[in-house]
């Protein structure tokens, strides 16, 4: 038998060679691990809302184009924006007051679904003799409906939402947030979130609490709750919530005296507290009004910059916030 050449044997044994290369490199390679990000990727569709109570004025308008601003802006959307917001206002919001609010918002961003929901904040309820008398009934009213009106509004309950998410017309979201919170919380099996807390005397309050809670002494951490998300299943099947919100409800005591809905809020979440899933959340950049909450930081910070209120009457135009520690007043121009 003849041999084999020897260019032959040599082409074999190159061939060997470079085969034996790749495949160590190959095999000392990094594996690439797909990077879950929660907002690309979430795990089930989540029914959330949000939902904001403004007043029929020209501020009151222009804060909340602002604020929708700063949700398309910011929030983690993937370019088409799935939850609605849902805007409730009394009856002399004017057909032109609602296109001033579309018009603005939908020429930057097409995808969100805006709607109105009418509320009714009339009542023949007078505050008690030594209630505080610089806290209005309008204002009573709106802590009755952050309490109790919306969870139990039509626009809420026809929708079958899970979550809701409150902004308020000066709220604002100042930088983009990293995680989808509704399904940071739908991920983490979340009843309640919130951003930052704030104390305030109660003393209506804590008639109410001792019975319940069975302590002499009552001690309560307001919820700061301009920016509140909440599981809605909890609140309507929580037997605790919902026998201490009907203490309030009953006889108008939330309108005869003045309960600041924060306190009520922590309060629900103190009578309730061997079973609440609630998160004090750090990392959703946010702001309401002069008072900025960065990343990281646990409370609110005061940031009186008057030049932040002079320019929100451009909101059609721009995004205008309170941008990091020192609350430096930023414009983002809307396309």
């Amino acid at each position: 038998m003849r041999s084999a050449p020897k260019n032959y044997i040599l082409q074999k044994l190159f061939l060997i060679l470079i085969c034996f290369i790749i495949c160590i490199i190959y095999l000392t390679l990094p594996e690439k691990t797909p990077t879950l990000h929660l907002e690309e990727t979430p795990v089930r569709a989540v029914r959330g809302v949000i939902v904001t109570l403004i007043r029929s004025s020209s501020r009151s308008i222009f804060f909340t184009i602002n604020m929708i601003h700063s949700i398309t802006q910011f929030y983690p959307n993937n370019g088409t924006f799935l939850y609605p917001l849902i805007i409730f206002h009394e009856e002399n919001l004017t057909p032109v007051m609602r296109q001033q609010i579309l018009s603005c918002v939908l020429k930057s961003n097409g995808t969100i679904n805006i709607s109105f929901a009418l509320v009714n904040f009339s009542t023949s309820v007078s505050p008690n003799t030594g209630s505080r008398s610089e806290k209005s009934m309008g204002y009573r009213l709106m802590c009755r409906f952050w309490t109790y009106d919306v969870f139990y509004h039509p626009a809420i309950v026809q929708g079958k939402y899970e979550y809701l998410m409150r902004m308020d017309d000066d709220s604002y979201f100042s930088d983009r947030i990293k995680k989808d919170p509704f399904l940071y919380m739908d991920s983490r099996k979340l009843d309640y979130m919130y951003r930052s807390t704030y104390k305030e005397s109660a003393y209506p309050l804590y008639s109410i609490l001792k019975p319940i809670l069975k302590k002499k002494y009552v001690h309560i951490t307001c919820v700061y709750n301009n920016f509140f998300m909440i599981r809605l299943k909890w609140y309507y099947e929580s037997p605790r919530v919902q026998n201490f919100v009907n203490e309030l409800i009953k006889d108008n005591l939330i309108l005869r005296e003045y309960i600041g809905d924060g306190c009520i809020h922590g309060a629900m979440l103190r009578v309730d507290r061997r079973h609440v899933r609630e998160e004090h959340v750090r990392d959703i950049p946010y702001g309401h009004n002069y008072h900025i909450m960065p990343p990281g930081y646990h409370q609110w910070k005061f940031k009186e910059v008057n030049d932040f209120h002079e320019v929100m009457h451009k909101s059609c135009e721009q995004l205008t916030i309170l941008k990091g520690t020192q609350g430096k007043v930023t414009s983002i121009k809307m396309s």
